[in-house]
């Protein structure tokens, strides 16, 4: 029985027992009260009526709101290990923060796996998703409810414990090694030697609210990761030169996104087969007030960690709309447009109907919008994934996997994600005429992909000879500065109503 129904039956079934027996029950009662009194019994079964409506209301009332306060608690939870999102841990711990006097002191401690990716190799993929379902069970029968436990990432974990005695407020690292013993115990019950590392920050020295704690907990992870593996570090109040400019580039990028300073590039896509415009990549642009280009490599980290993707993306998704419209690319000029979003976006659980509203003005215009999103942000919850794929799939929305053939899961997750293209890792292509490994990798994907029907974009050709190289391995489409750089929108519109093949960016 769909999960659906299941549900449904559930709410229904009591108001039918109940319905039934009350029926059969009131009316032996009022025949065994009344006698024969017709007028009597009239103006007892009216009184029954309305009782039985009470009653059936009040009993549908609770019965849908403990269903419904069920659903929302699980839009609230990781769904694989029962511990809240990034985004409701911020949202408590502010809550918790606000309730707290300055004499009080809490630990946040972010805890990860050293070298998870050999950890799950070694475990396998059943045995490493079994583990991580574990390790979430595990913290949360081991933690008093008056503490916060999130899923930041796959094997990543933040956890926020009120110290509550002056032996504890004086030396917090002894809880924080408790609480990573407590990480790591389905690992070693598994059979598995493994170790973690952990950052903490403490409120209220090292911040006033969560966003402020968990970027300081961040930091002193960091901290502990270049010590190197199985090393617990609290963070220091005075902050390194790093960690100011982090600070300091957040602050501006927040800035830069009010003021609507942020603009987009489009880098073309190209059919191997004859080197026409396939579609285009929307990549967001910012230059800094000093007149310098600061990277998307920088700034999206800083986006990230400081919860400024939301705002981020809808600024881009917003300039992108502008953009073609101005330019008068929705004529059907342009097949497609790529646009990228962040992994902890794309596990929002209002995600589906929040990206429905964002490209509601493209959804008359005969472009396919397409998203990017990384194997790790579909990985990450499979389940959930599918869900909003197909979902999104169903409104003319197609789905795309970035930096494909880095996940140690990648092969065995296209059974089941409904997408419709891969992009090759670039790191894979820069190699693919010198390295036997990278090409023979480049050439699976594209078998694969051709057995499940999917396109196959080579991302990041440079050269004649690995342009060549990925048509050999017979990829669909290629992307990269040797056909093309990214381009302003009124580059990129000359190139498409110029008509004709990309032309190869040859050094003179």
């Amino acid at each position: 029985m769909p999960k659906a129904a299941y549900a449904a039956v559930r709410i229904v079934a009591p108001y039918l027992v109940l319905g039934i027996l009350w029926i059969y029950v009131s009316d032996q009662a009022l025949l065994l009260a009344v006698g024969g009194d017709v007028d009597r019994l009239g103006r007892l079964q009216t009184f029954k009526g309305w009782l039985f409506i009470s009653i059936t209301t009040a009993m549908l009332f609770l019965l849908s709101y403990s269903h419904l306060r069920r659903i929302h608690r699980l839009q609230e939870l990781d769904t694989q290990t029962g511990l809240l999102h990034r985004r409701l841990f911020l949202d408590y711990l502010d809550d918790t923060l606000e309730r707290e006097s300055d004499a009080n002191q809490l630990l946040v401690l972010i805890l990860n796996i050293d070298d998870y990716g050999g950890v799950a190799t070694r475990l396998g993929k059943a045995a490493s998703e079994r583990v991580l379902e574990q390790i979430g069970d595990h913290l949360r029968a081991s933690f008093t409810a008056d503490c916060l436990l999130s899923r930041l990432g796959t094997d990543e974990v933040a956890i926020a414990v009120p110290l509550a005695t002056p032996r504890e407020r004086e030396k917090p690292l002894p809880v924080a090694l408790r609480a990573r013993g407590t990480f790591l115990q389905p690992l070693l019950d598994a059979g598995c030697r493994a170790t973690a590392c952990g950052g903490a920050a403490l409120f209220p020295r090292d911040g006033g609210d969560a966003n402020t704690l968990l970027a300081a907990a961040s930091s002193a992870l960091r901290a502990a990761h270049s010590r190197g593996p199985d090393h617990v570090n609290f963070y220091d109040d005075r902050l390194s030169r790093a960690d100011r400019q982090r600070q300091d580039l957040s602050q501006r990028l927040r800035e830069a996104i009010e003021d609507d300073a942020l603009y987009v590039h489009y880098q073309p896509q190209a059919r191997l087969s004859d080197n026409m415009p396939s579609g285009c990549e929307a990549l967001v642009r910012w230059t800094g007030t000093d007149g310098r280009a600061i990277s998307p490599a920088d700034f999206i980290p800083v986006a990230e960690q400081f919860d400024l993707t939301r705002a981020l993306s809808e600024r881009v998704i917003g300039r992108v709309i502008a953009d073609l419209a101005a330019a008068g690319l929705t004529d059907g000029s342009l097949p497609r447009i790529s646009i990228n979003l962040t992994p902890d976006e794309f596990a929002r659980g209002d995600f589906v109907e929040w990206l429905q509203a964002q490209l509601a003005p493209m959804a008359h215009w005969p472009i396919k919008p397409q998203i990017e999103i990384t194997e790790y942000a579909a990985l990450r919850d499979l389940e959930a994934s599918i869900r909003r794929i197909r979902e999104l799939g169903e409104c003319g929305i197609d789905f795309a996997l970035d930096d494909f053939g880095t996940g140690y899961s990648s092969l065995a997750s296209l059974r089941d994600l409904p997408v419709q293209e891969l992009k090759i890792d670039q790191s894979f292509i820069a190699t693919v005429n010198e390295d036997r490994r990278s090409l023979a990798i480049v050439k699976s994907i594209t078998r694969l992909a051709d057995t499940f029907g999917l396109r196959v974009v080579a991302e990041g050709v440079e050269t004649e000879a690995q342009l060549e190289r990925v048509r050999e391995c017979y990829c669909d489409e290629s992307q990269g500065f040797f056909l093309s750089p990214p381009l302003e929108i009124s580059d990129f519109a000359s190139l498409l109503r110029k008509g004709g093949p990309l032309r190869p960016q040859r050094d003179s």
